[in-house]
């Protein structure tokens, strides 16, 4: 936003020169984005917060500008000439909406003569990029940039009635505006009209009907204060942004509603000629009630880090125009200028003693920070390690938003129903929080296959929603997603395909290096993954979450004609399920000794019942049990199947020998068969 330092000069005595005026307000908060010289002048280029609306202006600048340097900023003089016609003997005001507009003040000037502006005022407005229309028009456009209140001039004879109504917009009503325009008007709008039609909007922009031209020869001043909300949406509906939408969106002054009107009046007089109309006509029916702030000097100092004196505390809050009073306890009692709206509690006003201290005299600090873990918490410790493991399986990080379409809920969630809707959706298609972590990552799996990945491996870590009373509850959860081209076993094999070995493989590992692992695995029935290759993943004593093959029919509806394979692990429970102490385990010094079974199965038997049969039976240490093969056909019996089983015996600290291996070989087969109806492939009955 720019400024001009002379016109800053008329409001205080600053004699620093613009580089140090800059490097002031910068350290109080208000950062400076660059100078620029523009022949005797320099022009500032501050980047005003939205919270302070009250630095955007000339005035206001120089409001901070003297509390830094210990000087009393000059407001603008406004002197009404006496002996001019009572404002309510030439026009009216009404307020039919309280709630939208606060307060609604309106002085005449009649007989001027509208031309273009005199140079003082030209250049003024045109050094801080605004473009001069005429005499009137460019004298609110100036108490705009001197105050920071917007105005409207109405041109009198052109508003029926001399009426001044403000009212929300009628059903079918429409405003051109003075950009030409033709807007329709809603019945939440806030519209300024006369006694027939709207002539403004409310905070935005004027209409053309009533606008100042040539020919005006008697104006009406307009000065308010409306809700910020209310203006924001009339805005942003119709595509409108404004100086003076800027400034009452983010919370106008409404104890300046009356200087801003007179200091108007009195240029216009100035540079248009007339006489002012007295007194002025204010419509307040809701006054401004001042707001008050307990603050405790020691809870600034303990907050700040600084040893400041309450003296200094005092000056400062004094100097920005705060009243002092004294509260309980120690404490004392602040009110807040009415142009301050973004003062509202006790850290607020601390913050004010630190600007005026000056940001960058704050001395810097370096934090005692415990060794390496000690001061994460175990979800933190659980969060890092399993970002880590999925990064070492060869994913990728992805960050989805959190809301989506309530049929992704249903799809991946279905016993949740309904899920949690937001109140103010900025899209229709993300009206819900999400229940899993899925959709998203189905979406981004999409868009990389369809535009030519070869394969893909992301994952995300992030928090579901879920309803629950009195408020929603949120489980922090990891997702991911691997589809296409996978990564070979060893480097001299060829490329293939990925498949569910690898997404359980993924999960195995995340769960070794989080320190939860053995997992179990178990098959069930989930409504979004194929039969047959859905597996609820549960560890440390708890359920965890789900790892299997998406279901064809829900990658259609994504757009994917490739197999993807998916899962969930929910991150809390994996945390509360971390109580192993992680130790070192040196290599193995002694060879492992491999036998591989064949054994025909009875129908529906699992090899996850298999696993656990071999690993209880087994009498020495196994450290591996895989499947490479399985057939069914001729010699089989119907509904069975053969398996060729691959165990790994190992021992830490000596070589087996082959008859206790032998001997560890029989109690596993005795365990399948008596356990499962399992036997070795050729000694089954025919």
């Amino acid at each position: 936003m720019r400024f001009s330092h002379a016109w800053l000069l008329t409001y205080v005595g600053a004699g620093e020169d613009p580089a140090r005026v800059g490097e002031r307000l910068t350290a109080a908060g208000i950062p400076l984005d660059g100078i620029e010289r523009r022949g005797d002048d320099s022009l500032y280029d501050f980047d005003i917060f939205t919270n302070r609306p009250d630095c955007m202006n000339h005035f206001g600048l120089a409001r901070e500008y003297a509390a830094l340097t210990g000087t009393t900023p000059r407001p603008p003089s406004a002197p009404i000439p006496p002996g001019g016609r009572p404002t309510a003997d030439v026009a009216s005001v009404a307020i039919e909406d309280p709630d939208l507009c606060a307060r609604y003040a309106a002085r005449c000037v009649l007989g001027v003569r509208v031309g273009p502006s005199p140079d003082w005022l030209r250049r003024r407005l045109e050094a801080i990029g605004q473009r001069s229309i005429n005499n009137v028009v460019d004298a609110t456009n100036f108490v705009l940039w001197e105050l920071g209140h917007p105005l409207h001039p109405f041109d009198l004879d052109r508003l029926d009635g001399r009426r001044i109504v403000v009212r929300r917009a009628r059903p079918g009503e429409t405003l051109r505006t003075l950009d030409g325009v033709e807007r329709a008007l809603s019945p939440e709008m806030l519209v300024i009209a006369d006694a027939r039609r709207p002539v403004a909007l409310a905070g935005v922009m004027g209409g053309e009907a009533s606008e100042i031209g040539e020919r005006t020869r008697n104006v009406l001043l307009e000065s308010a204060w409306f809700e910020p909300v209310p203006v924001r949406r009339a805005a942003r509906a119709l595509g409108l942004r404004t100086d003076a939408s800027h400034r009452f969106e983010r919370g106008a002054d409404p104890e300046g509603v009356i200087t801003a009107l007179d200091r108007a009046a009195h240029l216009v007089q100035e540079v248009a000629g007339g006489s002012v109309t007295a007194p002025p006509l204010d419509a307040c029916p809701r006054p401004h009630r001042p707001r008050t702030v307990r603050f405790r000097p020691a809870r600034a100092r303990a907050l700040l880090g600084l040893g400041l004196d309450d003296r200094f505390m005092r000056e400062a809050l004094s100097r920005l125009h705060f009243r002092i009073g004294p509260a309980p306890d120690g404490a004392w009692s602040i009110e807040v200028p009415s142009f301050r709206r973004d003062v509202e509690r006790e850290v607020d006003l601390i913050e004010e003693v630190a600007r005026h201290r000056g940001y960058d005299a704050i001395p810097s600090e370096l934090p005692v920070l415990p060794g390496a873990d000690e001061g994460r918490s175990p979800f933190d410790r659980t969060l890092l390690s399993a970002c880590r493991a999925m990064q070492a399986s060869g994913f990728s990080e992805a960050i989805n938003y959190a809301m989506v379409d309530r049929e992704d809920c249903r799809q991946f969630t279905p016993e949740i129903d309904p899920p949690l809707a937001l109140t103010n959706p900025l899209q229709s298609n993300a009206a819900f929080l999400r229940t899993s972590l899925l959709p998203g990552l189905l979406r981004n799996a999409a868009h990389n296959l369809n535009h030519g990945l070869p394969g893909l491996y992301l994952f995300e870590t992030g928090a579901v929603f879920l309803p629950a009373s009195p408020v929603p509850r949120e489980r922090r959860r990891l997702g991911f997603v691997l589809a296409g081209r996978g990564l070979p076993s060893h480097w001299s094999l060829p490329r293939r395909d990925v498949d569910l070995y690898d997404a359980r493989g993924a999960v195995e590992l995340l769960a070794e290096v989080a320190g939860v692992a053995p997992l179990a695995f178990s098959s069930d029935r989930i409504p979004f993954l194929e039969e047959g290759r859905a597996l609820r993943v549960a560890g440390g004593g708890r359920p965890l979450g789900f790892v299997g093959e998406i279901r064809r029919a829900v990658l259609d509806g994504h757009g994917v004609d490739v197999p993807v394979f998916g899962g969930e692990i929910d991150l809390d429970d994996l945390a509360a399920g971390n109580g192993r102490v992680r130790s070192y385990r040196a290599l193995p010094r002694y060879p492992a000794v491999r036998r591989d079974l064949a054994i025909v199965t009875a129908p529906g038997t699992t090899f996850a019942a298999i696993e656990s049969a071999v690993r209880r039976a087994g009498r020495l240490p196994i450290t591996e049990v895989q499947v490479f093969d399985l057939y069914r056909g001729p010699g089989i019996p119907a509904g069975c199947a053969s398996l060729a089983v691959q165990i790994v015996f190992q021992h830490p600290e000596r070589t087996l020998t082959a008859q206790e291996v032998q001997e560890s070989i029989e109690s596993i087969t005795a365990t399948l068969g008596r356990e499962l109806g399992a036997k070795l492939r050729g000694t089954e009955s025919p």
